[in-house]
């Protein structure tokens, strides 16, 4: 089978990582997006040889080789994560509508351009839909089930609107009032609500240097929708000592593999969000406590046997 070609626009961000930048940047030209914007941050100067690495990753992604426009937003001085991929984001959508965004550790499958067009399509006139994404925590009961309408987004590979970006305010001053909100939503109460309210506390409070927190927070203050897929179409290759977030290499969900999307993506007929797989998704994701998962990873490498948790099932 033919790669598929996207027809829409990726926004790639890098940094300093050339393994998982030519990886992803691989598959991004499998697609052949008309447009590619390139964010990139600089070296931290106390940090001996990533001017090197950060100059080898930003070579990686100018190797476009099919008809492209092509921008390079490209740092001179170190801006951090939260900064530099809120700045380039905002940067892109003055010129795109809407795009595709890819961290240089998210890996996409085919399938996931395929989804993105799809999903665009379906819904860019429903001003409720604020995201795409492209990662599952959760799988289909039924066959028939392609995605769903999530309360949370999904930051590992996804898509958005500039519609849905305007007004995203990076100090998170709506959250306050939304905690107090939150508390009363059903989507919300699931046994990790109270981890995943403590999360949001320390990005509000400056503890954690990250712009997906305040995005989350965001979306949930529009009481936006975000498209999610039941089958997983990203794989997050970066967990290790060298990410900035994701520092453990035997994460449950460390290099996720890839689930074979069907040829016909039917639409679901809901226009509100699904409580239940919203509440799954939250506590089969990063704000679950995986000890014992970890655990398990380790004997398992150590034994030489494949472990992969099984994601729960949604209750209806």
């Amino acid at each position: 089978m033919n790669p598929y070609n996207t027809t829409s626009s990726v926004i790639f961000c890098i940094f300093n990582r050339p393994e998982t930048t030519q990886r992803v940047f691989n598959e991004i030209a499998k697609a052949k997006p008309p447009a590619l914007y390139v964010v990139a941050d600089a070296a931290r100067p106390q940090v001996q040889g990533e001017a090197e690495l950060c100059q080898e990753c930003r070579a990686i992604a100018e190797q476009v080789d099919w008809p492209c426009e092509v921008t390079l937003d490209y740092a001179e001085d170190n801006m951090g994560c939260k900064q530099r991929i809120y700045s380039g984001i905002s940067n892109a959508f003055k010129q795109f509508e809407f795009a595709i965004i890819l961290e240089d550790d998210c890996l996409p499958s085919s399938d996931f351009f395929r989804f993105v067009d799809t999903m665009l399509e379906r819904y860019q006139d429903d001003q409720q839909v604020m995201q795409i994404a492209g990662t599952a925590f959760i799988r289909p009961q039924q066959p028939k089930e392609a995605y769903y309408r999530s309360a949370y987004p999904l930051i590992w590979g996804w898509a958005t609107w500039r519609r849905a970006w305007e007004g995203f305010d990076l100090s998170m001053q709506a959250w306050p009032e939304l905690k107090q909100k939150l508390e009363l939503q059903v989507y919300a109460k699931t046994k990790l609500h109270d981890r995943f309210i403590r999360y949001m506390e320390k990005a509000f409070q400056g503890k954690i240097n990250t712009w997906d927190y305040p995005f989350v927070v965001h979306v949930l203050s529009k009481q936006g929708h975000c498209i999610s897929p039941l089958y997983n179409l990203i794989s997050n290759i970066g967990f290790g000592a060298r990410a900035t977030h994701t520092t453990s290499a035997s994460n449950a969900h460390a290099n996720l593999p890839f689930d074979i999307l069907p040829r016909t993506i039917a639409p679901i007929q809901s226009t509100i969000i699904d409580t239940a797989k919203s509440g799954a998704q939250l506590n089969n994701g990063l704000f679950r406590k995986n000890f014992l998962q970890k655990r398990i990873y380790k004997l398992s490498k150590l034994l030489n046997f494949t472990y992969r948790p099984t994601p729960n099932q949604p209750k209806h």
